[in-house]
């Protein structure tokens, strides 16, 4: 292997040497002669007609004044460094800039071009400002003969001075040209065109100058992530399009003036003596209040109405239920054959609960029993540090324990809760134990109300894990490595950078947002969250029990053990779109890699992979099992299908409900300002209003949950609904040769009827589950 990298790395020298000196000769000839299409060169010669449909913009859809990039004009070669070579032509139009465009250009070119197999594109300035933008450039299809050939780009290119006819300066991280090649990727060791070979090693060399790993010299076992910290400074290539930026700003700005404004007021009112927060008189008034701030901030109607579903049910054990298995937390519960030593103390469970002569033990031993703990949160002490930064005023923050026993009943087929453990470590209280009340007990009864708060607590608990484990650290960080090992390690033309970029493109510059404004130590989920002041302490946790195995679904739903579970729509739905996913890694692979040999010696795909193991995770025991290297096809299509659903399905799953289950504040309180309760106390109402969050923070969780729950302006999905303008996976793809469309197509067939089958499965449910219904499922993570 290294023989062979570095022949392949003298031969990239010898290309760039021979490249620059053919460009040096190309630039004195057009400087002596001004050699352009032009009338000597077609009377010169016989001529053939080349049309060439450009396609550019960067945001979709277009706004109200569309606008137009006039920064400089586009210049062409067709079959650049070969004998085929057509002169240097120049395209100067109004490109659009605002929104996916594309303009049709003539050109009569020498006959001796042929047919265009490769495209060498740069971009010219016709301004002497310092300040120019860069033009977004999709994809070149040129019409040559009645046929069509496909140049994908998928990247932004810099206007340079046009003086410089071959120029090396990178500016925002853009490539100075880009040679493009028609048809399906290549790979490395098959790359024979010294132009096409040279542009290679540019573009990761570019790539890997403006994309390096953080030095993560810090304490934590967290996953690697961009050096890069602040948004702005990213290069072009990473930016967001333009109309996602401004939804990003306005909702940020919206957040800040919220909190701004609560501040303000609560320390006016200290000033004429009220010096606690104000706690909710009742449950309608957590109602009333996200319906005022629905209409003060213009929520969508049909999100609005989802939460009022919510509202209605919420109290009920069935929806408890239905929420840890359809919920924003969906993979947590797992099958238990013995309780664990920490329900040791539990008082001997009420016979009602379980159902009459049925035994614990021997339910336990049958492997009918199931859980959710959240004892990941024994490091976290209690928050509240920065409440006064969201409030005005000091108020304490509960980190508790919260464990939940779910039993499966066989004979009525359902999954209900039968037990609750809460414990307060960080104030040295032994461990209680909650149980539902009788079916007669009424709503005001004290054992109604105990089973109610002890709910509160649990979801509670578990929202901890979920916002900062589920969604931060798994969702996001996890997956950023993946890109960036890709960026770093795939060019362009690498057919498996084609496959998982529409995938990965999107988590880099949202993780660096993230860092940004979240999730910082003054940060709102440390000012919001009762655990937010340990994020990272709880994230080290977490990796280090993280496995690549977590990764692929099939084996998470049997490590769990949870494949007889009934109505466990995320695992159902989830497993389509795996075994979906995997076919179409498997006939795109098939198009590429003819055996195992070509696995192994694609030193692209092994620095990748070396990457992902060896710089993103490092810090992990064992590097979290990732492989440091793939053998075969079957591991490459394994591998491959994980980056894609953990690059999309997963961070849809846990993201895009946040609002339906966290807008009702009671509902997932992001902290308790109580303790929990001893086990002899009589739960009242009063105590539980007491416990929950105050109104000061029940407003920025409802419109934090709000703007995470958003779609981006420039979202695009796998599958597209003229109704909502929606596009769908095909208009986000690199690939042009006609078999990888193919596969894309009758991926696009199979999600159709996999959402057919969601739709019908959800007609007969009360509350459907639609978060990874295929055109709700964004490609990327962008939010």
């Amino acid at each position: 292997m290294y023989y062979c990298l570095k022949g392949l790395h003298e031969r990239a020298r010898s290309a760039r040497a021979a490249v620059a000196a053919t460009d040096a000769a190309e630039a004195a000839l057009i400087k002596e002669k001004d050699v352009v299409v032009n009338a000597k060169s077609i009377l010169a010669s016989k001529v053939a007609p080349y049309v060439l449909i450009i396609h550019t913009g960067t945001n979709n859809p277009a706004l109200d004044k569309i606008e137009k990039w006039e920064d400089g004009r586009m210049s062409f070669i067709l079959n650049p460094q070969t004998t085929q070579a057509s002169p240097l032509f120049h395209v100067k139009e109004l490109f659009s800039a605002n929104r996916e465009s594309h303009i049709r250009v003539s050109k009569y070119l020498p006959d001796f071009v042929g047919i265009p197999e490769q495209l060498k594109i740069s971009v010219e300035s016709n301004k002497l400002e310092i300040i120019k933008e860069a033009l977004y450039i999709r994809e070149i299809t040129i019409l040559y003969k009645h046929k069509f050939y496909r140049f994908p780009v998928n990247d932004y290119l810099f206007p340079h001075n046009p003086l410089l006819m071959d120029p090396q300066d990178v500016y925002d991280g853009c490539p100075p040209y880009v040679i493009s090649k028609c048809g399906k990727g290549t790979f490395l060791a098959n790359e024979t065109d010294p132009a096409v070979l040279a542009a290679r090693m540019k573009e990761l060399e570019l790539r890997r100058k403006h994309l390096d790993w953080a030095p993560n010299n810090g304490p934590h076992v967290i996953p690697g992530c961009t050096k890069q910290v602040n948004y702005d400074k990213l290069p072009r290539f990473l930016k967001f399009k333009n109309a996602r930026q401004k939804a990003f700003q306005l909702n940020l700005r919206r957040g800040h003036n919220m909190m701004k404004r609560t501040v303000i007021e609560n320390k006016i009112s200290v000033i004429f003596g009220k010096d606690t927060p104000e706690h909710f008189k009742s449950f309608k008034e957590f109602e009333t209040l996200f319906v005022e701030l629905a209409e003060d901030h213009g929520y969508d109607l049909g999100m609005v109405d989802d939460v009022l579903s919510v509202i209605k049910y919420w109290k009920t054990d069935e929806e408890f239920t239905r929420q840890e298995l359809a919920g924003i937390n969906p993979a947590r519960i797992i099958k238990i054959t013995t309780l664990p030593d920490t329900w040791d103390n539990m008082l001997d469970m009420p016979e009602h609960v379980m159902g009459e002569g049925v035994s614990l033990q021997a339910e336990l031993e049958a492997g009918r029993m199931y859980m959710i703990d959240t004892n990941m949160l024994e490091v976290v002490g209690d928050g509240g540090i920065l409440m006064p930064i969201l409030t005005g005023f000091s108020l304490p923050m509960i980190v508790s324990l919260g464990d939940c026993l779910y039993y499966h009943d066989r004979v009525a087929d359902t999954l209900r809760p039968v037990a609750i453990r809460l414990e307060y470590k960080n104030g040295g209280e032994a461990p209680t134990f909650w149980f539902p009340p009788k079916p007669s007990d009424s709503e005001i009864s004290p054992e109604y109300l105990s089973w109610l708060q002890a709910k509160l607590y649990f979801r509670s608990s578990n929202m901890q894990i979920h916002a900062i484990l589920t969604h931060f650290v798994r969702a996001h960080a996890v997956v950023e490595v993946f890109a960036i090992a890709m960026y770093r390690c795939l060019p362009k033309q690498h057919p498996l950078h084609k496959l998982l970029q529409p995938h990965l493109m999107g988590v880099i510059p949202i993780n660096v947002q993230g860092r940004e404004f979240l999730t910082k130590s003054t940060g709102v989920m440390a000012a919001l969250m009762a655990s937010g002041d340990k994020l990272w302490s709880l994230a080290d946790v977490f990796m280090k029990q993280f496995r690549y195995e977590h990764l692929l679904h099939p084996e998470d739903v049997k490590r769990r053990g949870v494949e007889d579970i009934p109505n466990y729509h995320y695992r159902d739905d989830g497993m389509m779109w795996w075994n979906n996913l995997k076919q179409y890694c498997e006939e795109f692979i098939a198009l590429h890699y003819t055996s195992d040999e070509l696995v192994k010696g694609d030193s692209e795909l092994q620095n990748m992979v070396d990457e992902i193991k060896n710089q993103g995770y490092k810090r992990l025991p064992e590097q979290g099992g990732f492989p440091g290297s793939l053998d075969t096809i079957e591991q490459l299509i394994e591998y491959t299908t994980a980056l894609i659903w953990n690059g999309s399905i997963w961070h849809t799953a846990v993201n895009f409900g946040q609002f339906n289950y966290l807008a009702f504040v009671p509902n997932a309180p992001c902290a308790m300002t109580m303790p929990p309760p001893p086990q002899d106390e009589t739960i009242t109402m009063e105590r539980i209003l007491l416990s929950l969050p105050v109104k000061e923070m029940a407003r920025v969780q409802i419109d934090i949950s709000y703007s995470l729950s958003l779609f981006s302006p420039v979202e695009k999905f796998y599958l597209g609904s003229v109704r909502e303008e929606k596009e769908d996976l095909r208009t986000e793809t690199m690939m042009v040769d006609e078999k990888e469309v193919q596969c894309i197509e009758r991926l696009v067939n199979r999600l159709t009827d996999m959402q057919e089958h969601i739709d019908k499965r959800n007609d007969g449910l009360k509350m459907p589950y639609m978060i990874i219904r295929p055109d709700l499922t964004p490609l990327t993570v962008q939010t």
